[in-house]
């Protein structure tokens, strides 16, 4: 047969908690531990879970729309990065239409 401390340890062990009036196996703090809500435990990791999951989603979409291709209206030419290599082919497009207005904005992040 087993003692009261053996049992309560026992309880404790098979999640019934051991907070039962008259056990005095365990201290007030102990058995406030494992009384408490284990659902405000799941309920917690869901919580976390759908705002790192809408958090994840977020950026993707972020990185998508910014460095994902981008489209131009029909019967434009395509859009594309100034580099060394192709300056003189855009300075011979912007010079070949004297007739239109032509702006240049060159923008920068600081």
């Amino acid at each position: 047969m087993l003692g009261s401390r053996q049992l309560a340890w026992k309880r404790v062990a098979l999640g019934s908690g051991g907070c039962d009036v008259g056990n005095d196996s365990l201290s007030a703090g102990y058995c406030r531990i494992h009384c408490r809500s284990v659902l405000r435990d799941v309920e917690m990791k869901k919580k976390r879970a759908t705002v790192v999951t809408a958090a994840a989603v977020l950026l993707l979409l972020a990185f998508a729309y910014l460095w994902g291709p981008s489209s131009v209206p029909a019967g434009q030419e395509p859009l594309l990065a100034l580099t060394s290599t192709n300056f003189s082919e855009f300075e011979k497009a912007f010079d070949s239409d004297t007739g239109a207005p032509r702006l240049v904005l060159l923008l920068s992040p600081t």
